[in-house]
């Protein structure tokens, strides 16, 4: 069942944009597409770890601590690991 998560008005939930949630093999799979790149993205977070932070129990990092920064970035501002690469300035 994918069912898109309600973003407005949620106190707990940081996520800002919209994106799918997909529970499966006791993982949710979150996907959408990148904010800067547009092209799709996926991940999947483990069922009690989205349970932890969705029930208030600890902050966002802390919750989803089998993610990379980056991939948190994507669940919080919907950009994805490509995209954060690609907004990075190389230097001369």
């Amino acid at each position: 069942m994918i069912q898109e998560l309600p973003v407005r008005n949620s106190p707990i939930v940081p996520f800002k944009f919209k994106r799918y949630f997909e529970a499966q093999f006791n993982r949710i799979r979150v996907f959408g597409q990148c904010e800067l790149t547009g092209k799709n993205f996926e991940l999947f977070i483990p069922t009690e770890e989205f349970f932890i932070y969705t029930q208030g129990f600890k902050n966002f990092d802390e919750a989803l601590k089998s993610l990379s920064k980056e991939e948190r970035e994507f669940i919080s501002k919907g950009i994805s690991p490509e995209g954060q690469k690609s907004r990075i300035a190389p230097l001369p």
